[in-house]
């Protein structure tokens, strides 16, 4: 039985993304406890060791700089589409465990097909306007389609039953509207492009796991590889960057970034959704 249906399937999805900023009221949470075992996997005991490295929203660096855009106003966004249960900031409703997701290769070849709609349209916008030259040699090292390149391949090699799906019509729309919030609102734009970097490297990874025990024997894609390089550190100086851009926009344009977080988990819930 599928996770969500269709037409809630948007805004229950954040909840997933959302662990990427999970906070107790003591301070950052551990990677430990953003996904117990019983909440990634029908069999915990595959699960693996979890990773000892804290995650916090803006602060992949381990460091709070309460003067950063990112760190402060973006972050209180992004808690709001926390569920109830991971964080007393949370507005969201407690949701039911990825576990039940029915994913089967086929499901992934879709998912990364999308993913890479979506992460080329980025890194390709980003690259396009000089105002945003700097973020983009800050992001190259956190480029995605080339490791997405290489799994379909591998995919597609070992499976020779399985052929490479076209982009489905939600991601190709969402692409779009990227398109045109980069054109419109740079502000906006920028708040999908370090949500959706951020979402991956930080929760998108337990979705990863899942991914690799269920179905791959336990091999990692290269998705969720950095070529060796902790995702923490390469965010970060992603995150200056979006801090130094910050520094130069108005109220207006910071409240424009700002209440753009929704539709940034919304538009990677349409991506997501080929796994359920």
């Amino acid at each position: 039985r599928p996770l969500l249906e269709t037409k809630t399937m948007d805004l229950k999805l954040c909840w997933v993304l959302a662990t990427v900023a999970l906070v107790s009221d003591a301070g950052v949470l551990r990677a430990s406890r953003i996904a117990p075992s019983r909440y990634i996997l029908s069999n915990p005991g595959r699960c693996g060791r979890p990773s000892r490295q804290s995650v916090r929203f803006g602060d992949m660096a381990g460091k709070v700089d309460k003067s950063s855009f990112v760190q402060t106003e973006m972050r209180r966004a992004a808690m709001k589409l926390h569920t109830r249960d991971q964080s007393k900031e949370g507005e969201q409703e407690k949701q039911k465990p990825i576990s039940q997701w029915e994913m089967k290769k086929e499901s992934v070849l879709r998912f990364l097909v999308d993913s890479k709609v979506i992460h080329s349209t980025l890194d390709r916008l980003v690259s396009e306007y000089p105002e945003l030259s700097k973020l983009d040699e800050a992001s190259s090292r956190i480029d995605r389609v080339p490791a997405i390149d290489v799994d379909i391949a591998n995919i597609v090699k070992e499976n020779p039953e399985l052929e490479v799906p076209a982009p489905g019509a939600d991601a190709v729309e969402y692409a779009q509207k990227l398109e045109q919030l980069a054109q419109e609102s740079r502000p906006a734009f920028i708040c999908h492009f370090y949500n959706t970097h951020f979402a991956h490297a930080a929760g998108g990874r337990m979705i990863g796991k899942l991914i690799s025990d269920r179905l791959f024997d336990g091999e990692t894609l290269e998705f969720y590889k950095y070529g060796g390089a902790e995702p923490k550190e390469l965010l970060e100086q992603v995150r200056v960057e979006i801090d130094n851009l910050a520094n130069g926009w108005g109220p207006d344009e910071r409240q424009m970034c700002v209440e753009e977080t929704a539709n940034a988990f919304k538009g990677a819930g349409t991506v997501l959704k080929n796994l359920k």
